[in-house]
Order: C-alpha cells, then structure tokens, then sequence
C-alpha cells in the first residue's frame, strides 16, 4: 500500500482536499521535527501516510456521531487525536507528558489552523472532565489503558460511574490482550478489521454503567 496523492488517500478514506492539505502539513513538519525528537519510529518515517495518517484516520467513521469531548491518552506526535481534530472533530483532548512533544503538538495545530486542548502531564494527573470517548495508539497493553480509564473516571465528582466509549488501535497481540482483561471480565470490546494492518485490529468499547457508586466492587 502506498499514498503518494490526494486520490491515493481517498482510494481507503474518504477526506477533503483542504484536508489532505493538512496531513501534508502535518507529514512534512513530522519529518523535520524527527531529526530532533523521537516523534515516530524510524522505521515508520518513510512511511509516514500509511503507518500515521491513514492508520489514525480510519477510526474517523467511528466518531462522527460524537458530539462531546474525545481524550487521545498518550497522544505522543498526534496519533490518532490530532488527525481527528484535522479531520474535523471539534472537542479532542490531547493528552502527553513529554515537553517537547506537546510543543510539536502546538506546532501543527498551530500550522492547520485546528483548535485542539493540549494536556502537557501524565495520565494519572489528568484531571476529570466530562468525555464521550477516550481513543488511544500504540500506548499500553489494553488492560492498563482500562486500568487508566477507570482511574480516569473515577474522579467525576459524581458517584453514579460510566465507562466512556473507548476505541483503541491494536497490533497482533490483540487477542492476548483481550484474553488477559481478568478483572474487567464484563467488558466486550467489537473487533474491526484494520485498513492497515493485516494482522491488527480496532477494538470499539460503545459505554456502559460501570459501579453505581465507587464503593462497589470491581468489574
């Protein structure tokens, strides 16, 4: 697979020209920035509009019904948020903990004209906001990004809890990871096959109650 023009991309996604004017933005900059920060893996930056942007862009159509805050936990370069903030979602929250990553952040957002939320901390620092999604790429096995979730969530000053919807880009370890949600047993993620990724999967989590009160024992 290969992206080397607006209709290449539109080939797997389906986006504007003015948006694809962005990710050429975005691609460029990514490239400049590399020589100086680990943004990406070197074995990716070649790759950049496959192994990123299109990757990123395919959990679009999941989230075009959301009208509240989405949460890129461990947003690293802007993968997946800020390609979703490009793409058009107006509430994505982006979440980093390197410095100089959150600059690079700043920097396109800055370059694409897009209004993003940056959060320069850890996860487990993040203060409670209201979120209709949390999204999250190549950060942590899957049961420590719910363990994050639920530390997340449990900071909502009210005490009727709920999962957020989660939508998580997974490799081939997909199954093991799902296999190994022992205390979050309740919890059924839907797998859809990846435009990427022969082998990786997304996993969508569409919400639930989670504990009626903080007291209650786990899932």
């Amino acid at each position: 697979m290969k992206i080397n023009s607006y209709e290449d991309f539109c080939l797997y996604q389906n986006v504007s020209r003015e948006t694809y004017e962005k990710f050429k933005v975005f691609e460029k900059n990514l490239v400049k920035w590399q020589s100086s920060i680990n943004l990406v893996s070197k074995s990716t930056i070649n790759d950049i509009w496959v192994r990123h942007l299109l990757d990123s862009s395919q959990l679009y159509p999941f989230i075009r019904q959301i009208k509240g805050n989405i949460i890129d936990f461990g947003s690293g370069a802007g993968f997946p948020g800020l390609v979703l903030a490009i793409m058009g979602h107006k509430k994505v929250n982006l979440v980093e903990s390197d410095q100089k990553k959150c600059t690079f952040l700043r920097e396109i957002a800055m370059l694409c004209d897009i209004d993003v939320t940056i959060y320069n901390e850890r996860i487990e620092n993040m203060e409670f906001i209201d979120v209709d999604l949390i999204v999250s790429r190549a950060l942590a096995p899957l049961s420590k990004l719910v363990d994050y979730v639920e530390l997340f969530v449990r900071k909502s000053p009210t005490k009727k809890i709920k999962l957020p919807k989660m939508l998580f880009l997974k490799g081939k370890s997909y199954k093991d990871e799902i296999s190994d949600l022992h205390k979050y047993k309740k919890l059924y993620f839907q797998e859809y096959p990846s435009l990427t990724d022969n082998y990786g999967k997304i996993l969508y989590f569409n919400g639930q109650n989670m504990l009626k009160n903080l007291n209650e024992t786990k899932l």
